[in-house]
């Protein structure tokens, strides 16, 4: 809008216990990426929660970053998150992340499914503290543009009327 001052916001990327203190304290928030519900609910919004309340800052965003997938052959939606995704797998903050999350592997933590399951899932995460998803389409099976293009209409139609 003219004459409107834009909102700034700074979001730090954290994994681990000092980074997410860190974004608690000082920042809006934090930008996760292969943490599940269960990592958000047991091990960031704790932290987060606790550093911004010591601080007197007011309750900070956490933006939920994962591959996902709306595919109806879980397996190969695996595969093609697996394929893409497994350098994340040899780091050692994302590796942690996931195993906190109870997940093995990029594929485990993944948003995979059809509508009705990727929806749950994507629920699950923002009743566990996630604010805000951050979707990597993962494109799936021989036709990859159709694959890519299903996940978009179902992010679309689950954020209509949303920024």
């Amino acid at each position: 809008m003219p004459g409107q001052k834009p909102v700034r916001t700074a979001h730090l990327a954290a994994l681990g216990p000092r980074l997410l203190r860190i974004a608690g304290e000082l920042a809006d928030g934090a930008v996760l990426f292969m943490a599940t519900a269960r990592a958000i609910e047991t091990h960031v919004l704790p932290r987060i929660q606790d550093a911004a309340s010591t601080a007197g800052r007011p309750e900070p965003r956490i933006v939920a970053g994962l591959p996902v997938a709306v595919h109806d052959d879980l397996d190969e939606a695996r595969a093609a998150t697996a394929a893409t995704s497994a350098g994340y797998q040899r780091l050692p903050n994302y590796r942690r992340i996931m195993e906190i999350g109870g997940a093995k592997s990029p594929a485990d933590a993944a948003v995979l499914g059809n509508e009705e399951s990727v929806t749950r899932q994507l629920q699950r995460l923002l009743d566990a503290g996630a604010t805000d998803i951050q979707a990597f389409v993962v494109p799936v099976g021989q036709n990859r543009r159709r694959s890519r293009q299903r996940t978009m209409d179902l992010l679309a139609s689950l954020t209509n009327g949303h920024d």
